[in-house]
């Protein structure tokens, strides 16, 4: 239960509590009395209750309120542990129409043509039988017998209109039956003998097995020694491939492990090579001397030589895929070099065939 700051029930008790004093020890009983307030010590009453500005109710998470907002989200009105406190989106659900709901029940229907004994109800024949006129007789006019006459044809002639439209309308359900059966039939086996469909040809998974070993037939040793035999000559010549392309590998790093960075003096060296040291540094165009205060001093003027295409441009994709094609530039100076580098290229390579190891290029172009 939450109690306001403000409301300290200690506060008022401490007078009273102060003032109450034990009896002498010598008392017959420990009776707890309380002092009559004296001089030396002032009295003090107890000060009136203040009001209590907050309900005492329950702490509630706002988040898990009710609002009474009508923008409000439902999913405030759970809490954290609830599955719904997320809001996920979710498609709408598809769900088939159902049929309408009759009120009330129909009776069974019943076959009207049966109980002929093998005659047909809506015949010729059996209509003639059961619906035959009566006989001429003089009744009077506006009789009872009259109206009798009248029921009789009334039911004479519904009981013919009756059972001819409803064997029409058992022959015509009988036909649309059987033509949509006959339908699903030529359906059915048109589907089921279409040839296949490019995709699913393409898709298929090649099996690549033998048809005895897909009928569940148990191959015998001398069937299985071809077969042993190919899948032996398959293993041995992947494991050669596989070592002499380690071997290859292994070769490559041996010749590139000359030029590897190992010590510390070696990458000082480097360094130096690249960069320069701080009294000469590395210039692009080597004609330059170094000077702190140049590019400040003189400007631009003498600090061309800072600029990374003093060497000229770098080399492109292109000029590549052209140097190996034989193709040459816009330029004359371009295609000077163009063959003779790639005749070099395949002399080395043509040279690491018949070797059986690699060759650098500096060994190859000399």
């Amino acid at each position: 239960m939450y109690i306001s700051p403000i409301f300290r029930p200690q506060a008022s008790l401490t007078p009273a509590i102060s003032a109450v004093q034990h009896l002498p020890s010598h008392a017959s009983h420990g009776v707890y009395r309380t002092a009559a307030p004296s001089q030396s010590t002032p009295h003090r009453t107890m000060p009136p209750r203040p009001a209590l500005s907050t309900p005492l109710r329950g702490w509630r998470c706002p988040q898990c309120a009710h609002r009474s907002f009508a923008s409000s989200p439902q999913v405030l009105a759970v809490g954290p542990e609830h599955p719904r406190y997320i809001d996920v989106p979710e498609p709408p659900q598809q769900t088939v129409p159902d049929r309408k709901f009759v009120k009330g029940r129909l009776p069974v229907p019943r076959d009207v043509f049966s109980g002929a004994r093998g005659q047909d109800k809506a015949s010729e024949e059996w209509l003639h039988d059961h619906t035959q006129p009566p006989k001429e007789r003089s009744v009077e006019k506006g009789s009872r017998e009259e109206w009798k006459h009248k029921m009789s044809d009334m039911r004479r002639r519904n009981l013919r209109e009756g059972l001819t439209s409803l064997r029409a309308r058992k022959d015509r359900e009988q036909r649309l039956r059987s033509e949509r059966s006959t339908e699903n039939q030529r359906k059915r086996e048109a589907l089921l003998n279409r040839p296949e469909r490019e995709d699913e040809r393409l898709t298929t998974p090649s099996t690549g097995l033998d048809p005895n070993l897909l009928r569940q037939h148990t191959p015998s040793a001398a069937e299985l020694a071809p077969i042993r035999a190919a899948k032996q000559a398959n293993l041995q010549a992947h494991t050669t491939a596989k070592r002499a392309e380690r071997l290859d590998h292994l070769h490559t790093l041996y010749l590139n492990a000359k030029t590897f960075i190992v010590t510390p003096q070696q990458l000082d060296q480097a360094v130096d090579e690249a960069f320069g040291t701080v009294e000469d540094p590395v210039r692009f165009d080597g004609d330059q001397q170094y000077s702190p205060d140049a590019f400040y001093n003189n400007g631009m003027k003498n600090a061309q030589s800072q600029s990374v295409w003093a060497h000229g441009k770098p080399e492109r994709v292109q000029d590549m895929l052209n140097r190996a094609n034989g193709q040459g530039g816009k330029m004359a100076m371009e295609n000077a070099g163009g063959l003779a580098s790639v005749n070099k290229d395949r002399v080395r390579r043509i040279g690491e065939v018949l070797t059986g190891g690699k060759m650098e290029k500096e060994d190859a172009s000399q």
